[in-house]
């Protein structure tokens, strides 16, 4: 491979970061803090891709260079460096959805076992509360009399259960990129169930002792059901 071409690359790679990080799409795999260390990163390898283009522009003499493919002087680049055309084709040619149903509905056996969010949400049981699929999970397994009569709004896509009916409220949870990701899902009850990956805000009540220990997992009494748009950033 010539070091034009590896600039090329360089180039390529690094134009692919930074129109993540700007468009937002880094979303789909990493966390929200990550996009300006992901800026950074697409301008160093703009710079470093500066050095082989303008390289390519020298005349090169034929000392070191064999013309059957092999390079045996100091202007050979493996062809592994080939490879970070991947990024480029993952990117632009197959774009992967974010993380949905498939993955939850294979890891989501037993509920989550979540830790007290940092921040926790202002109940007012005289209203119609949204509150994170996460928080949800946290005040139920802590027992849900924090959720005794509290009408609450939960936001997420839907994934299916076992059972030919049953349905939950999904949300996927990463720490730093998609590769972690756990899903976060409420079970929904007196609600036909929508279309997989569809995504919904459910009103309803949390269902007295469900979502105690692993093996029940929280569930709501559905008063109502809404088809929405997915958020920007769909992971919690």
């Amino acid at each position: 491979m010539r070091r034009g071409t590896q600039g090329l690359l360089l180039a390529l790679l690094g134009t692919v970061l930074l129109q993540l990080a700007l468009s937002g799409d880094h979303l789909r795999y990493v966390t929200g803090w990550m996009r300006w260390p992901l800026v950074v990163c697409g301008v160093l390898l703009l710079a470093m891709a500066l050095g082989p283009l303008l390289a390519a522009h020298e005349p090169e003499d034929d000392e070191g260079h064999d013309h059957d493919g092999h390079d045996h002087g100091g202007h050979g680049v493996p062809r592994v460096t080939w490879f970070l055309a991947l990024p480029v084709v993952v990117a632009f040619v197959v774009s992967p959805p974010e993380l949905g149903s498939f993955l939850a509905e294979r890891q989501g056996g037993e509920s989550a076992v979540v830790s007290r969010p940092d921040e926790m949400t202002a109940l007012d049981a005289a209203q119609v509360v949204p509150v994170p699929l996460d928080e949800f999970i946290w005040r139920a397994q802590d027992g849900g009399s924090s959720l005794h009569g509290q009408p609450v709004e939960l936001t997420g896509f839907v994934s299916y259960g076992d059972g030919s009916d049953d349905w939950f409220v999904t949300r996927m949870a990463i720490g730093c990129c998609a590769a972690d990701a756990r899903p976060f899902r409420v079970q929904v009850q007196d609600s036909p169930r929508p279309s997989r990956d569809q995504w919904v805000e459910v009103e309803g009540t949390h269902v007295p002792g469900t979502g105690a220990t692993e093996e029940s997992p929280p569930a709501v009494a559905a008063s109502a059901v809404t088809p929405t748009a997915a958020p920007d950033g769909t992971y919690e």
